[in-house]
């Protein structure tokens, strides 16, 4: 899987995923700027993921896990 297929879950309303990426994900939309640089350090990838969504026109990035 990727977690472009985990961000669509989320954003589609099928929130029946548990795994950690897609807990991460929907961390990462609760996070002020702050906590999502300090995410960022750790986790660049998923952060990427969330940024490509939320700052174009819902248009989501394609990467694997980090």
């Amino acid at each position: 899987m990727s977690l472009k297929i985990d961000m669509q879950i989320i954003t589609n309303g099928r929130d029946d995923r548990t795994n950690f990426e897609t807990m991460l994900l929907k961390l990462c939309m609760k996070a002020d700027m702050h906590n999502l640089a300090l995410l960022r350090k750790a986790f660049p990838k998923a952060v990427a993921v969330f940024e490509s969504w939320h700052n174009s026109d819902k248009e989501i990035i394609d990467l694997d896990y980090d």
